[in-house]
């Protein structure tokens, strides 16, 4: 009895990364689905070995083939053909999806932090809460394609003109992206360019012959 039990205590631990704990949360998954996928998130090349995970994770049959089915229909997992070190073809349990899901997560997280930073800009630069109208207009820019980092470009531009009018950013931002603008490297280039420009313009029209 006293050896049985400490083969169990020598057992390898299941480590569970935090994303994982999250994943489980935002999915909704039950007992049996967490248990499964945090057992193949242990294994170095998950299987779905039936006979081994009834013994290291505590699961019937019917509770792994259930927890199964709907990871795989919740797109969490797949089932992949490869082919192992002795050439032979085998199929595994990939995990790729999951660092996907976490990955657009995490994306989104950072996009309405940049966002309240955003609007947080707005308010400062303009001396005065935003309105509704004025929150739905920026929100509308950023949905249709437009950086906040040009939209960021734009208004520090109405600052230094000494404008303080969401439709007057609205008009830079529509002549920027009319010139092809999409970032903050695009202008800078194209303000040297216009400079350049014009150096060139003037001096081509300048009365050389009349210069006394």
């Amino acid at each position: 009895m006293n050896e049985i039990v400490f083969n169990t205590l020598k057992k390898k631990d299941f480590i569970v990364k935090s994303f994982i704990l999250r994943l489980i949360k935002d999915m909704d998954l039950s007992v049996d689905e967490a248990i499964l996928l945090i057992y193949f998130m242990n294994q170095e090349n998950p299987v779905l070995d039936i006979e081994n995970i009834m013994i290291e994770a505590y699961l019937s049959e019917e509770e792994i083939m259930e927890a199964y089915q709907r990871l795989v229909s919740l797109g969490i997992i797949e089932t992949k053909t490869i082919k192992n070190k002795q050439g032979i073809i085998e199929e595994i349990i990939s995990l790729d999806n999951i660092i996907k899901i976490v990955s657009q997560d995490i994306a989104k997280e950072e996009k309405e932090k940049m966002s309240v930073d955003l609007f947080e800009q707005f308010e400062s630069e303009f001396g005065r809460p935003l309105s509704p109208l004025e929150y739905e207009l920026i929100n509308t820019w950023l949905d249709t394609g437009t950086s906040e980092e040009l939209v960021l470009e734009a208004l520090k531009e109405s600052i230094y003109n000494g404008v303080k009018s969401l439709r007057y950013i609205e008009k830079i931002l529509l002549n920027w992206k009319e010139k092809g603008y999409k970032n903050k490297s695009d202008i800078s280039d194209g303000m040297r360019k216009e400079s350049s420009d014009e150096v060139f313009s003037d001096l081509y029209d300048f009365n050389w012959l009349d210069n006394e």
